[in-house]
């Protein structure tokens, strides 16, 4: 599986799921051998490598709650004899309780800003991105857009780490020439501030720099402010969603921006039922996530070496779609996601 093509997002579903079984049943067989958390709970639902025959097998798995994961000592979910891989270190915000940590090797995180890149690429409105990165880079959102954007080519200006009140991002943007602007649509906890609060002190904001592409995370974009973005000149909107535990796993159509399609590779992203199994097509569930690859160099998906999870909820639900989408990519879609 490679993790820089952007074919895969648009691949023969039974194709795409043949990779995705190939990676997890490699990555289940990683943890058996060297994580004890995941190798007694795998025996205990009597799951190895080889009993994972189709995706719908991940049922057998038991769903790992945050509740469980808080309960965990964080490097009780690092592989044995593997500490010094550890590259990226990044906390939640804590928006659900306390904050959790997850790491990840160089690997893990080449994989998830390859992927970030392929999903971003698509909606790119200019060949070399310029960027001014908004988001805080404490929060694991800032480095990785600027990971992903480099991918792309792109040059980014990271936001200052200084507070609003002492150095106003405003001030800040004044110094860059770009055509990207990286920023929620409000400011969220833990993110930095958001295009909303800066455009009701500078109502000309995205016109005045001449911004093309607008860049953010769900959950922080409302109707008023897209409008607002596409009335200055704003021609490509992406707004990513994911979680602080896995990154960015999914992009809003380009066609229905309500609509998000998941970017499967270097994470495997489920919608599932009370009982663990996958929903079916048009039917709501949670969401549940695993970490799935690292990338080598040329783009081909290794063992994911970080913080190790396996069918963790998010926190969110979502309706699943998986009929075939307008803007002609086959991964999988969610809507209507919304906290549970």
């Amino acid at each position: 599986m490679n993790l820089i093509d952007s074919a895969l997002d648009a691949a023969v579903p039974d194709a795409r799921e043949a990779m995705l079984l190939l990676a997890l049943r490699r990555q289940i067989a990683f943890v058996r051998a060297g994580v004890p958390f995941w190798r007694a709970r795998l025996a205990g639902a009597g799951v190895n490598e080889n009993s994972i025959e189709s995706l719908a097998d991940l049922r057998r798995i038991p769903i790992l709650t945050k509740d469980e994961l808080r309960s965990v000592r964080p490097a009780a979910l690092l592989p044995e004899g593997r500490s010094l891989d550890v590259a990226i270190c990044r906390w939640t915000s804590g928006t659900s309780g306390r904050p959790t940590v997850s790491f990840w090797s160089d690997t893990d995180w080449a994989a998830l800003a390859a992927s970030t890149a392929r999903m971003l690429g698509r909606q790119a409105p200019m060949p070399s991105p310029i960027a001014f990165n908004g988001y805080s880079q404490f929060h694991l959102t800032g480095p990785l857009y600027h990971a992903a954007l480099r991918r792309l080519g792109g040059t980014v200006y990271d936001r200052s780490h200084h507070p609003e009140d002492l150095f106003p991002t405003l001030r800040q943007m004044e110094l860059f020439d770009f055509d990207t602007l990286v920023l929620p649509g409000r400011a969220v906890r833990g993110k930095g501030i958001g295009l909303g609060d800066l455009m009701e002190l500078d109502p000309d904001l995205l016109a005045r720099h001449g911004v093309r592409w607008w860049i953010g995370s769900s959950g922080t974009f409302d109707a008023e402010s897209l409008a607002w973005a596409r009335a200055q000149g704003v021609e490509s909107i992406s707004n990513g969603y994911g979680a602080s535990e896995f990154g960015l796993f999914s992009m809003s159509c380009a066609r229905n921006p309500a609509h998000y399609h998941a970017g499967q590779g270097h994470v495997l992203v489920e919608v599932v039922d009370s009982s663990g199994a996958l929903v079916q097509n048009g039917q709501p569930g949670r969401i549940v996530v695993t970490h799935l690859c690292g990338m080598t160099d040329d783009g081909q998906a290794c063992v994911h070496g970080g913080t190790q999870l396996l069918r963790l909820a998010v926190g969110d639900g979502a309706t699943l779609l998986t009929d075939p989408c307008e803007c002609g990519l086959t991964a999988p879609r969610l809507c209507n996601v919304h906290r549970v």
